[in-house]
This record gives C-alpha cells, structure tokens and sequence, in this order.
C-alpha cells in the first residue's frame, strides 16, 4: 500500500517485461485504407435494412416498436447472467466505497491522466501503459465458453447475456466493420461464437449486449477528409496522437451510427441470431438519431414467425413532444431516457429506476444486479468477503426482485483472463440448489398482492391455482401471511403433502397466522409455503 492507493496482486499490474505495442496501423492510415469502401458499403447494407423494415411488420418507429409484446418464455425464465468481460478486466479495479456500485468495467475510461482512476493506475500499471495496451492483454486464456454455459445452467438460469461490445467499441467477435475486436487484436478469438454454441448447447437463450447509443471515442471524417474525434455526450474533439491510445482500431466515417453503428449490430444479428437485444448506453442521443429503432425493427422483422425475441429498454432519449403516463413518471424523476418508458422489458440496474417500476401497473422488467456492487471484475473481492452478499442476502434480492414481476438478470464478472471467481461461482452454485428445491415457486409465476413484504414475499402460479409465499425472516414456529386466504386453501411447506395448521387473524382473510415445522423455523435460508386455493382442489 502506498499512501491510500493500494498495490495490486501481481496478476493485475503491469507484466514484467512489458512494451508498449500499439495496433499496427494508426487511424489515419487505417482510414486512408478503408473509410471510402466502409462507407460505400454501409449505405448498400443501411438501404438493405430499411428496405427488411418497410416490408416487415415492424417499422423504425416508436410507435411500431411499442407494439412488440415481451415474449412469455422472457416473464416465464426469471433468471439470467450477465457477463461482464473484456479489456477492463485485465486491471479488474475501480476506488472502492462501501455500499456504492462500483464500475471497474470503466477502467479503461478512468485510467487516464487527471482521471479518477490515474493514481492507482501509474502507481501499478505506469505512466507509459494506456487503455488500449490492455488489449494485447486480453487473451482468455482461462476463458472456457462450455465450462461456463455449464455453470450458468446449472445455477438455475434460463438465459445469458454477454457484454460483447462495451462502450469503448472493442468488440469479441470477429466484426467486419472494425479491426477493434478480439479476433483481429489480443486473443484472435471469436468469444461469441464460443459463448452463443455453448449457451444453445445447454439450452439457455442468448443474447447480445451492446453499446449502441455511443462509444467514448469515435474517428470521423470532415468534409476536406480531415479526422475528428466524436466523444460521448455528442462532442468533437481535434484528432491527436492521443487518440491512437484509446480508439485504436476504428475506421473513420462520416456518420458514426449510419455506417458502423447500425450495419455492426445487425451484422452481428445476422451471424449469432441472438435472442434478447440488450442496448446500453443511453443517456446522451435521441433514440431516434441513433438508429436504435431500426436495429431492433430489424431484429424483429428477421425473426417474426420465426422465434419470439426481446429487447430491452435502452434505446436513448426521449423525444421532446413525446408524452403519456411513463413519460411523465420518467420526468418527474428528472430523467428523459426510454428506460420504463419503451422496450418489451424494462431494466434496473440497482435502484435507478426503481421510482418508475410498479407492480401494480405491471410490464416486463429485469434487475441487472450482482452477487457484489461491482460491475466488473474487482480483485479486492477475492480478499474482502464483505464485498459480496450472502447466499442469505443474494436469495432475498433476487426473490424482492421476482415478486415485484421482475427477473434478475446476474452480474458474473470474469477475471482479467476469463475465469469465473471463486467466490462468484459458489454463489451461483447455492442459488443452484436452492432453485433445484423451491423453483416451482419462482419459475413461471406471476405476481400477486402485496407482493413483497418484510418478511414474506409472494407470487402465484400461472394458472392462479397456487400462491406461493418465500418466507424470508422467520424465527419463530409461526408465519404471518398477508395475502388473501379463501376458506378451504390447504397451506404446505412447497412439495410436501402436509397440511400446515393455520388461523384466521383478520375476517376478511387478509391475515393468517400459519404453524411452521421445527426445522423451518429454525432455517438459515428462506424457504416457500404454497397455498393451495379451494378451486384448484
């Protein structure tokens, strides 16, 4: 420790021995080699998706894309991962502040000279080492596609969403619109072909995540041909050799989501049929200036009677004259983006949209949360066991989460070379078994009132017949249920055939008091009473 800025293990600071490669064409020449013919051929694959869209039955609207409904298999799966992985990994560190998220996968962003992360970073990579140099890194030598898809099914979840670009634009496959992926950089692998095999291999639906809206840094050409560099929040920057350090690798053109943006996603659509579209990125473009509808317009179009698809929330801002109760809901928040407002699901990520999702006016949503607060892989985490939650702790997130309508979409955050951590992979083994147990009470329920208590949270069974309550906090021999009871429902412990005893604590059945065996009165982990309803019998 030096001063109040820690000192990595060994496996994330910089190798011993070290030299600065850089790509082996810089912007410019790479421009001079390919802008003309990228972007000849991007306005070729644009019109052939406009031409996919005006013939479909979805078209680039808001409009059109608010009538897509959420596939049943999306409500019905409650349980998904998310697999944060790429360059950023490779430090695997972000300042650590208990109780706050955390976003290592922002390394690369925050490692720069008068940046947050800069001190730590000189201190254990060097002045010398930029963000794109993590790229030679990026190997994956640990990286095993089956092994994981293996894990992840076995843990219960029925869908896996893999970061396969993040907002700096590195790509992990083999894209024809950049030479910044990792089939032509670092590892010369094509990890989603590894991953989407693998996923369908063990029968779990797969999905794309992508930062569409943005990348922090992006080549284009002035009308004299000269370069610029759009950064984030819709800013240009002059071209320098700085550049070359973090946007290594892009080809320049005249309209960033036009001619790679948009053309890359649906590459990408076309070559891994994925089944979710998970967008990211989006709090500083319009959702209509940066070809979002027409990617997702296309994603449904190519697969209408086909397989049913989703798409989340994360489209961009929302237009000015739009309007309409989510609408407002958003504003009143002091936010103007598409989340809670347009998508077949909406998404959370901890809390932020929390205001906005009632279970009362119900719509398919998703918590994108962790075992940890760490978006990203954090090597304090191996160290600190206070980092990460509980099997008791993570079991009561994502049943919060389940019995307010919502899945949990699960932060797994690989190792710098593409390991599972140890302590990631015993959690996703507990809920693993825990679900081998309760999951009738969980998989393919709907919600029901009052929803999520303190101590009790509840769902039903698709057909109404059973309502399932996950007792959370029990350390008595007695259960207090606040759900509606009706005269003649048997109450069970889930899967056993006896009849608990149970007394009426209101007359209108809102409140029963149910007796509870010994051994789950005294349970470290929750556990689910189901109760038979009279009509069901």
């Amino acid at each position: 420790m030096e001063g109040d800025t820690p000192i990595a293990p060994a496996e994330y600071r910089r190798p011993k021995g070290w030299k600065h490669k850089g790509f082996k064409w810089d912007i410019p020449t790479i421009s001079a080699r390919e802008s003309d013919r990228q972007i000849r051929r991007a306005a070729k694959e644009m019109e052939r998706i406009g031409r996919v869209n005006a013939e479909g039955r979805y078209h680039a609207t808001a409009e059109s894309i608010d009538s897509h409904p959420c596939p049943e298999w999306f409500v019905d799966a409650k349980f998904g991962i998310f697999v944060d992985w790429g360059p950023w990994s490779v430090a695997s560190y972000c300042p650590y502040v208990k109780g706050e998220r955390l976003y290592p996968d922002w390394y690369e962003h925050r490692c720069r000279p008068g940046s947050r992360d800069y001190e730590y970073h000189a201190l254990n990579w060097g002045e010398d080492f930029v963000s794109d140099d993590f790229i030679d890194l990026f190997q994956g030598k640990r990286f095993d596609a089956r092994a994981l898809a293996r894990t992840f099914e076995a843990g219960g979840a029925r869908y896996v969403v893999p970061f396969l670009k993040h907002h700096g634009g590195f790509c992990l496959w083999n894209s024809s619109w950049t030479y910044r992926d990792s089939y032509d950089r670092g590892a010369k692998r094509d990890f989603a072909a590894e991953m989407s095999k693998a996923c369908r291999a063990q029968g779990l639906k797969f999905g794309f995540y992508d930062s569409l809206q943005g990348e922090w840094e992006y080549p284009v050409l002035g009308e004299d041909g000269s370069i610029r560099m759009y950064v984030e929040n819709s800013q240009y920057a002059d071209y320098n050799p700085h550049f070359e350090n973090v946007a290594s690798g892009k080809v320049a053109v005249h309209d960033v989501f036009s001619e790679c943006m948009v053309p890359q996603a649906v590459e990408f659509i076309d070559r891994y049929d994925p089944d979710i579209l998970w967008f990211d990125y989006d709090w500083t473009i319009p959702a209509s200036k940066c070809g979002a509808y027409d990617v997702a317009a296309y994603f449904y179009n190519k697969n209408e009677g086909r397989k049913e698809v989703a798409v989340n929330d994360r489209y961009g801002l929302l237009e000015a004259e739009e309007d309409g109760e989510r609408v407002r809901k958003v504003r009143s928040v002091g936010q103007n983006w598409c989340r809670t407002v347009r998508g077949d699901f909406f998404t959370d990520e901890w809390g932020d949209t929390d205001e906005c999702i009632d279970p009362a006016s119900w719509h398919a949503w998703e918590s994108c949360s962790g075992i940890s607060k760490s978006y990203g892989n954090h090597w304090m985490e191996q160290y600190d066991p206070s980092m990460v939650m509980t099997d008791k702790e993570f079991i009561i997130h994502f049943m919060d989460i389940v019995s307010r309508g919502g899945n949990l979409l699960l932060m797994v955050n690989l190792d710098g070379q593409g390991a599972l951590p140890d302590v990631q992979r015993a959690r996703i083994e507990s809920i693993g078994k825990w679900l081998d147990r309760w999951g009738e009470g969980i998989y393919g329920t709907r919600i029901i009132a009052p929803f999520s208590t303190s101590s009790v949270d509840y769902t039903r069974s698709k057909d109404g017949k059973t309502v399932y309550a996950t007792v959370k906090e029990n350390d008595s021999g007695e259960v207090a249920l606040e759900c509606e009871i009706p005269d003649g429902s048997t109450i069970t412990i889930l899967g056993e055939n006896h009849p608990l005893p149970y007394q009426r604590l209101d007359s209108d059945a809102s409140r029963t008091m149910v007796a509870v065996p010994d051994e789950y009165a005294d349970a470290v982990l929750p556990y689910i009473l189901a109760i038979t309803l009279p009509a069901a019998r």
